[in-house]
């Protein structure tokens, strides 16, 4: 069994697609491997819209919310209308954010700088059988959960078993090829649980675009929805999409919660944490 010792270093301010411009000439995305300063920089379609980004800025706090830095954007802006017809300018912008990433780096690498820390994560088994994952993102969750077995497994903490997930789909996920990562949000996104939205009150009734009564309605019974923060920025998507059409939204989906759920829907909380989202 092996263990080694991981130190976690100041976490990186990393806008991550933080522009959403409302226009972009492809349906495919763009990659600039090498921006002024040596960075990579990413233009990427997704639900209608045009995520740009990132950037990498070392932070010695750790914001519950925290925000692109007006050099961040600038930058942004700058670099990709270096490749566009028509440069992009604050007021194209949807909605900007950033978030923070977790670094972690092995003792023996303890004078290594910053920047060249591994992004990946890292599992570690103490003696004591404690198995820690550190580092990482979201995006990998699947495989950080087949490592983390594997190395339990490993040091005989799990018995070895035949993998049962690997093709295993997730909730509501679709065998539809006729929707891309770009096209606007809709029912396509429920997959096989498109029957079940569609039969709820509501669901010709759109409240802002691309979210629905019916969509408010599943949300609260079948997902665990209960503030209109969970429905508009963690089920459907509308705060990083378009903060605007957001905050102007709450107030509707906040009336259908609390038909559903009878309890706060904690709009004004909402309203005030989309003015951190507007350019």
């Amino acid at each position: 069994m092996h263990s080694e010792t991981f130190k976690l270093v100041p976490p990186r301010d990393e806008a991550l697609f933080p522009l959403i411009l409302s226009f972009w000439p492809s349906s495919d995305a763009l990659l600039i491997p090498r921006t002024s300063d040596g960075r990579v920089l990413f233009a990427i379609p997704w639900m209608g819209a045009t995520l740009l980004g990132t950037t990498d800025t070392a932070r010695t706090d750790v914001p519950i919310e925290p925000r692109p830095t007006t050099a961040e954007v600038d930058f942004i802006l700058q670099e990709i209308g270096a490749y566009l017809q028509r440069k992009p300018r604050r007021s194209d912008i949807k909605s900007l954010w950033a978030g923070l990433r977790p670094l972690v780096r092995p003792s023996r690498h303890a004078n290594r700088a910053v920047s060249a820390v591994s992004r990946e994560h890292a599992i570690e088994v103490s003696p004591s059988g404690l198995v820690s994952v550190t580092g990482g993102k979201w995006t990998t969750y699947r495989l950080m959960a087949e490592q983390v077995l594997s190395a339990s497994v490993k040091a005989g903490l799990l018995t070895a078993k035949p993998g049962s997930t690997v093709h295993l789909p997730l909730l509501g996920a679709s065998r539809d090829t006729g929707h891309r990562l770009g096209d606007a949000p809709g029912y396509h996104l429920y997959g096989s649980e498109q029957a079940v939205v569609k039969s709820l009150p509501g669901a010709a009734h759109w409240l802002a675009p691309g979210v629905s009564e019916a969509m408010v309605r599943f949300a609260a019974r079948h997902e665990y929805a209960r503030t209109v923060e969970d429905v508009l920025a963690r089920r459907a998507r509308l705060l990083f999409l378009d903060a605007a059409a957001a905050r102007q939204a709450a107030p509707l989906v906040g009336d259908v919660l609390m038909q559903e759920l009878g309890r706060d829907p904690e709009v004004a909380a909402f309203e005030a944490l989309c003015g951190q989202y507007l350019a």
